[in-house]
């Protein structure tokens, strides 16, 4: 099984059962509850105006409290020393203490706020020290000005401090400001590498000190009023450092009354994990249709858990039915494979869901996923280094969705790259003939199983293509069977099993002689077979000329299966790259040959070259071969647009709540 078939469900219950129907349905985690349908107000089941504002009411309310629990829990972290494990794992809790925790809310709640009114009280404290500070940076270079920063005019004199660009030419400048003017005082307090700090001294008679300020501006002045400070610049820098000083004192008393109330963290983290699963329950019984005394859900089932979810609508006295999608129905998806099939979902999810009604690629690729993986590392060292590493990760923290999917795969491709590894002969490279040589003096050989492709590259690169063609053939295999399930039988011989024929037939014909004269001439015959096909039925669906223009469009695609196949050839290109690289770590780490500094470099060298290697590489593998998937994979068959199941359940973000009995799968 890989997508599994939906079920759509109608339930009809008593209000008085719906709380606990809920709390049911959340705990089993088998139904995605639809929207009710907008034309409600004429059917059966009339709106409640009352009860929907209610509702929305409460909603409002749990969404605040979980964004203050939220902001609660943010705050905490910045100030917890506690260390953080390398993967983050929820913690296990059972069904009761969750319980117990939101007996308990309002206690946790004035703790919320404690956090909340110290982080408010340290956010306000660091908005005035960064006042402050820009403050210092704006007096600072008026720390030689002497006189009070309030004084800007005499009884008969201006006074106006401003800044010029640093290019300014101030010789130019106070010879035009003095040319004719004898009460005109210019001086320079500071400069740095940006401006020029000025005090211009004029006379208020008459227009001189609009006149100066206008020969200013010409040198690009800009005035700096200071408003709001009394004394000197230099008074006011000691003042304003002597604050600074005090609010961070201040602030670091208010974070360590936050880092003191970081015990709280992980209580605080089950009550938002549980304000989560209100919130959610409410949001679903929104989506229900009520009167004031039933009320009514649809939703989709997966085929498996039917069983289970109509044991729970019977206990609390429902009527339901249950039935298969409709055409054009939107369907969510569930995929469902194999233990050893399932960690490469990863891969798949990351592209996009299937199409309901398409296939599931994940375990038709898996194989090929974690083969080309293991051939572009190709190094049998390499791999047991991810292997072990993932094997570890998995035993020492219980990872869940994603991240554990990701790991597993990785363990999976690890021991693809040492299967492939030992065919080939790479052992952290050459590292070991190497350590021999330089250690002991003696000369070894570690023998490639297969072949050892820095030798023999071309026999590489024709295996990498006949991977290559039976990936891309396995995919059209797959387009082929969907469309004769669908009826379109014809679309299947005249637009696939012809590109069998055309691409089987011509490697059979141009390649063919290196194993046999035999196959050459049957090769060209289905070659030239298939490709007559496709000029003959390429442009079945059109009119006119247009039957024989498709026929060539058709056959004008074989441009783009070679590229296709040679897109394989990447396969030689990364696994040469990774042999090559690995060779060069190891023959620099023995130029200083024996003893102990030269043993020393070479274990120096292997450890930081190779972590190198293996880290650019192994990172390249996963890449080019999810693109060998996305890419050629699934262009031939691949159907996309689905849209994940999303039961009703329990999705909590700290915490996995279990039964008492096992926590285990409920369908």
């Amino acid at each position: 099984m890989s997508i599994v078939k939906m079920k759509k469900a109608a339930v009809i219950g008593l209000d008085t059962e719906k709380e606990h129907l809920m709390e049911a349905l959340m705990d089993l985690g088998a139904i995605q509850i639809t929207a009710r349908s907008e034309e409600r107000d004429d059917g059966p089941f009339p709106a409640q105006d009352g009860e929907d504002a209610a509702a929305e009411n409460r909603l409002a309310q749990l969404e605040q409290k979980l964004n203050e629990t939220a902001l609660a829990l943010e705050t905490l972290q910045k100030f917890n020393t506690a260390k953080e494990p390398l993967f983050f794992t929820r913690r296990v809790l059972k069904k009761q203490d969750f319980a117990g925790l939101w007996e308990q809310r309002q206690q946790t709640y004035q703790e919320v706020d404690r956090i909340l009114a110290f982080n408010d009280r340290r956010h306000k404290l660091q908005e005035q020290i960064n006042k402050k500070q820009t403050d210092l940076l704006a007096l600072r270079p008026w720390a030689l000005y002497d006189l009070p920063l309030t004084v800007t005019e005499t009884t008969h004199t201006s006074i106006n401090l401003g800044v010029v660009p640093s290019a300014a030419d101030i010789e130019a400048m106070k010879k035009r400001i003095y040319d004719g003017r004898q009460a005109v005082v210019l001086k320079e307090v500071n400069r740095d590498k940006d401006l020029i700090y000025l005090v211009c001294v004029t006379m208020k008679e008459g227009e001189e000190t609009e006149a100066v300020l206008n020969i200013l501006k010409q040198h690009g002045y800009t005035p700096v009023p200071f408003m709001g400070f009394a004394g000197t610049a230099s008074e006011n820098l000691q003042r304003i450092a002597a604050e600074i000083a005090e609010d961070e004192k201040a602030c670091a008393q208010v974070e360590a009354e936050i880092r003191a109330l970081c015990s709280l963290k992980e209580t605080i983290e089950g009550i938002y994990d549980r304000l989560t699963v209100e919130r959610d329950r409410e949001k679903a019984k929104q989506k229900l249709l009520h009167t004031k005394r039933t009320f009514m859900l649809e939703g989709w089932v997966p085929e498996p858990a039917v069983k289970a979810a109509e044991k729970e609508l019977s206990a609390h006295g429902c009527c339901f039915a249950f039935r298969d999608p409709e055409e054009g129905e939107a369907v969510p998806v569930l995929t469902e494979n194999p233990a050893m099939v399932y960690p490469f979902e990863a891969i798949t999810e990351m592209y996009a869901l299937p199409d309901y009604r398409g296939v599931d690629p994940t375990r038709y690729f898996a194989i090929f996923y974690a083969m080309f993986f293991g051939i572009m590392l190709s190094d049998a060292g390499y791999g047991i280094v991810i292997a072990a590493a993932c094997f570890i990760v998995l035993r020492k923290f219980a990872l869940e969705g994603m991240t554990y999917r990701m790991i597993k795969m990785f363990f999976y491709c690890g021991l693809s790259t040492v299967f492939w590894g030992a065919l080939f002969g790479g052992w952290f490279g050459d590292f070991f003939q190497v350590a021999a040589k330089v250690i002991f003096h003696k000369e070894i050989t570690i023998p490639a199983l297969w072949f050892n492709p820095i030798e023999d590259p071309t026999r590489l690169l024709i295996w990498s293509l006949i991977f290559g063609v039976i990936h891309l053939f396995l995919g059209m295999g797959i387009r082929a069977a969907m469309l004769i399930k669908r009826g379109q039988w014809k679309d299947a011989v005249f637009d696939v099993f012809s590109w069998y024929l055309v691409i089987g037939g011509a490697a059979m014909w141009l390649a063919g002689g290196s194993i046999s004269q035999a196959i050459v001439k049957p090769g060209m015959y289905l070659a030239i077979a298939g490709a007559v096909i496709l000029l003959l039925t390429g442009g079945r669906n059109n009119k006119g000329f247009g039957k024989i223009t498709g026929g060539l469009s058709a056959l004008y695609n074989i441009t783009s299966y070679i590229s296709d196949i040679l897109s394989y050839s990447r396969l030689l290109a990364l696994g040469l790259a990774t042999g090559v690289i690995a060779s060069v770590v190891n023959t620099m780490g023995s130029l200083k040959g024996g003893g102990p500094l030269g043993i020393l470099i070479l274990l120096v060298v292997f450890v930081i070259g190779h972590t190198f290697n293996l880290a650019i590489n192994a990172l390249g593998a996963f890449v080019h071969s999810s693109r060998l998937q996305y890419i050629e994979f699934f262009g031939k068959f691949y159907e996309d647009g689905g849209d994940a199941f999303a039961p009703l359940q329990k999705n909590t973000k700290y915490v996995r709540v279990i039964d008492d009995a096992d926590g285990g799968k409920k369908w």
